[in-house]
């Protein structure tokens, strides 16, 4: 059910039985030297797969850049401005209007993504477009921090975290070969928040933020990745049922 491997026929057939789309959004940036910078477009995607082919929902392209301008201090990040992914997501959700979708979920793997998402959404209502919107992230899923809990206490952190680590790992384990393991201290800071680029490397060295990334696993990544799948399909099956005003 991938958007990308469809005719347009193909999409005209989809559409006179079902209006949602799912479309994973994630970001380009650092995820200290455990993680891979694909980190959150790599869950959101495979997240979103799963839930397409269980459900025989359609999934649109990954959406591999967010807002990450506070990584920016570490090579290899690549950004979007806020204003300019604001844009993006209402020309993507527009352009999904068009055609006869009503109900178009991103799958999330950034926090960076959330405001300026809801921004956009907001701001598509403001312009009176029908349709229901919604973004779930699935690392604040209660059900999956309470196994992130089980699995590593306060060790998760909140960037780098052994959570979407072990995720990445589950799938793409190759990729691990050359990227340490060797425990290190794990400091908790206290910090504001937003931070420019410097302020983020100076508040957190090696991109880390209060994670233990070398806690992650294969094994802990199915745990939390069929976790995920089954919490947001139970959602999706909601959003399903919910048909819109317009």
């Amino acid at each position: 059910m991938l958007l990308e491997n469809l005719s347009y026929v193909e999409v005209e057939g989809y559409l006179s039985e079902k209006d949602i789309i799912l479309i994973p959004v994630g970001s380009v940036e650092q995820h200290s030297p455990y993680g891979l910078i694909g980190t959150d477009f790599i869950t959101a995607e495979e997240i979103a797969k799963e839930i397409g082919k269980r459900m025989d929902i359609l999934v649109a392209p990954t959406i591999p850049y967010g807002m990450s301008q506070h990584h920016m201090a570490f090579p290899g990040t690549i950004t979007l401005s806020p204003e300019t992914f604001i844009s993006f997501i209402k020309d993507i959700v527009n352009s999904l209007l068009s055609h006869g979708f009503k109900k178009i979920v991103f799958i999330n793997g950034h926090g960076g993504n959330i405001n300026p998402v809801n921004t956009a959404f907001e701001q598509l209502k403001y312009e009176g477009k029908p349709g229901i919107f919604r973004i779930i992230s699935w690392f604040l899923l209660p059900e999956v921090q309470e196994v992130e809990k089980t699995l590593f206490g306060e060790e998760n952190g909140f960037h780098a975290t052994p959570s979407e680590v072990s995720i990445t790992k589950y799938f793409r384990p190759e990729a691990f070969k050359t990227k340490p393991s060797n425990k290190k201290e794990n400091e908790k800071i206290n910090t504001y928040w937003p931070l420019n680029k410097e302020e983020f490397k100076k508040a957190y060295p090696d991109g880390r933020m209060s994670s233990s990334p070398w806690l992650a696993t294969q094994k802990y990544g199915k745990l939390i990745f069929e976790e995920a799948v089954k919490v947001i399909e139970e959602e999706i099956r909601k959003i399903m049922k919910t048909d819109p005003i317009l």
